[in-house]
């Protein structure tokens, strides 16, 4: 387990010599802060203020509904029973749910299909994490990518329902849900009056105001082949979010072949050339998109596309340990 949970602190808070847990000091408040293990992956959040562990408790609250709506895992769950009901009848969702599956296919025709929630048979198949060393055959793939298509889901927005088209077809919101939660607990944590917090939530980092000090959180973007190292170095400043996505989260290694929960929806296959992307922007949900879908892209591609969405950076990691960032974070990397 320790090693797991350490393969998910994918964005590492880089703190000055302020100590968060302590007792008050110099005028700094002290931070309320809680952890738990939610949605599979280890969500921390830190706050400070006289509401701090109410709008903590009610943020966590947030992270558990959406888990319970989201988690295609669940027979009972919403997204389960949209998947249970392909082929045969539309089903009507939570709000939520339907916010996150339309802005999926939205940002799907932007970023050139690379970002699909029709993902789900490929992740059934692959079974990254629960199916051993297990690869799937062209052939299985090929079966299967029919299945995979956004286009073909159809929303209804009058009625707030969700129809798969196909038997088989699956939704999976791994890709969205959790950055989605980010966002709703923060929510939570301003309805609460509370102006400085930070949520560590895996490979997603979203911050409230600034430090306590007044100076901006730096945070750090971990070596994706050194769980102890930090490539670059941040201050979140007019950015509120980061987030990444990696090759080193969950993966398999067969004949020293690296296979990664992350695919090409496109291929039904593992893209080559990235070992992580780090999106910096200022919305959780389609920080968790954008980074999947860079990952994806690459970086020649990946960097075209962004020339179309000002204010998103990024900083890609490729293989070879290559760090290359986009125009916009020009001397504020370290």
């Amino acid at each position: 387990m320790q090693k797991r949970l350490k393969r998910l602190l994918l964005l590492v808070i880089v703190l000055s010599s302020f100590a968060v847990s302590g007792c008050n000091q110099g005028g700094i408040e002290k931070p309320y802060k809680e952890s738990h293990f939610l949605m599979d992956t280890l969500i921390e959040i830190t706050a400070y203020g006289p509401q701090a562990e109410k709008g903590v408790k009610e943020a966590f609250g947030e992270f558990q509904r959406m888990y319970a709506l989201a988690d295609q895992y669940d027979s009972g769950s919403q997204i389960a029973k949209v998947n249970q009901a392909a082929g045969s009848s539309s089903v009507a969702v939570d709000a939520d749910i339907f916010a996150m599956v339309e802005e999926a296919c939205q940002f799907a025709d932007k970023l050139e299909g690379t970002f699909d929630v029709s993902v789900g048979p490929l992740v059934e198949l692959w079974g990254i994490g629960k199916k051993g060393e297990f690869v799937p055959s062209d052939t299985e793939i090929t079966e299967i990518l029919p299945l995979v298509n956004y286009k073909l889901i159809e929303l209804d927005k009058a009625n707030q329902t969700i129809y798969l088209p196909k038997k088989g077809m699956k939704l999976d919101l791994g890709g969205i849900a959790k950055g989605y939660a980010v966002d709703k607990a923060i929510a939570k944590l301003q309805a609460a009056g509370i102006k400085s917090a930070l949520i560590n939530a895996g490979g997603t980092v979203r911050v409230l105001g600034t430090r306590p000090d007044g100076k901006p959180w730096r945070i750090g973007v971990q070596d994706p082949r050194n769980p102890d190292g930090v490539i670059a170095k941040l201050a979140l400043t007019g950015w509120d979010t980061m987030e990444t996505s990696g090759d080193y989260q969950r993966f398999i290694m067969k004949d020293n072949v690296r296979y990664a929960h992350l695919f090409d929806p496109r291929t039904g296959k593992q893209p080559r050339e990235m070992a992580a992307v780090t999106m910096i922007m200022n919305n959780a949900s389609q920080g968790d998109i954008f980074s999947t879908a860079l990952f994806v892209l690459g970086v020649e591609r990946g960097l075209a596309v962004l020339k179309n969405f000002p204010g998103v950076e990024a900083i890609f990691v490729t293989l070879d340990g290559k760090v290359i960032t986009t125009p916009g974070l020009a001397g504020k990397v370290e």
